[in-house]
């Protein structure tokens, strides 16, 4: 079994949660626990969903700290009290419309409302307010400072990947005439949109000037040379390809077969399809001629 190398978000959490304990060494945190785990869900892919999940914990915390305050004022660990406790909690969450918070924030609650013991209740809320607001600061930090990942590289290459892709299934549609599997193509594209929309995140996030209608531009290229595909899966009857298209292929495909016949005025929908796919292609070959610098981190 090949095993793969521990990712740049698994290394990244572990150095987060090694500060949070740091920090509880020098006292900063009273609890590290409450702060570690604030820091791991808020690693996220991007810095702006760190911040999203961030604000998210830090509302829920807030909530669930001031109403565990309140409940156990008037009685900790009552099975009712802890019931009611849990309700009013939610129902403050659905009223203040944060709704993604309701989940920490019951937590939160229970944190405070079951493990007061002989602490200050007051002392208690606050110290766990304060542990996971740190915990959240650290793991938006670290995600900013360290090793952002530089998503319009990773867009470039999934776009070469898309590229090389079409070519063999337009190779594989010409030369042998049959219908290539084009869900590998599919699989690249969904890939590729994924990183497009992580880039548009950090792009916010950074002071560089990127064209990013252009990637757009491309993404839709890439689509359309799988729709193509798609149509000419359903083809059943036997098509030939006109001189025209076998020309502008061999432009791009290493190796045509000379033994490929060519016919005219036939198969008019099947070439009009091939002719769409090889200009798709060629709108994409081109698409890195305007990156300025492919080691900019994004």
């Amino acid at each position: 079994m090949k095993l793969k190398k521990p990712g740049m978000r698994n290394i990244k959490t572990g150095i987060g949660v090694m500060i949070c304990v740091l920090v509880g060494y020098f006292n900063i945190v009273d609890k590290p626990f409450f702060a570690a785990a604030a820091c791991i869900v808020c690693m996220q892919t991007t810095v702006k969903s760190s911040l999203t999940v961030g604000l998210n914990r830090l509302k829920g915390t807030f909530v669930g700290g001031l109403i565990g305050f309140l409940f156990v004022l008037i009685h900790p660990g009552d099975p009712i009290l802890s019931c009611l406790g849990i309700i009013t909690t939610i129902y403050i969450c659905n009223i203040l419309n944060i709704n993604n918070s309701i989940t920490i924030a019951c937590v939160v609650y229970c944190s405070i409302y079951l493990s007061i013991g002989t602490n200050n209740p007051l002392d208690y809320s606050l110290h766990r307010i304060i542990d996971t607001s740190i915990g959240v600061l650290i793991g938006v930090a670290v995600n900013y400072f360290i090793y952002r990942p530089n998503y319009l590289n990773r867009i470039y290459n999934e776009i070469r990947a898309i590229e090389n892709t079409s070519i063999k299934l337009l190779k594989t549609e010409i030369e042998k005439d049959i219908h290539g599997d084009i869900s590998p193509l599919k699989d690249e594209i969904t890939k590729l949109e994924g990183l497009y929309k992580n880039f548009l995140e950090e792009l916010e996030y950074s002071n560089d000037e990127v064209d990013n209608k252009e990637i757009n531009r491309t993404i839709k290229r890439c689509k359309e040379i799988y729709l193509h595909l798609q149509v000419l899966e359903r083809m059943k009857d036997k098509c030939y390809i006109n001189k025209e298209n076998y020309i502008k292929s061999k432009d791009i495909c290493d190796e045509l077969s000379k033994n490929i016949s060519t016919k005219e005025d036939v198969s008019r929908v099947y070439n009009y399809h091939i002719s769409s796919i090889i200009d798709n292609i060629n709108e994409i070959h081109g698409i890195d001629e305007n990156q300025n610098d492919d080691d900019r981190v994004i």
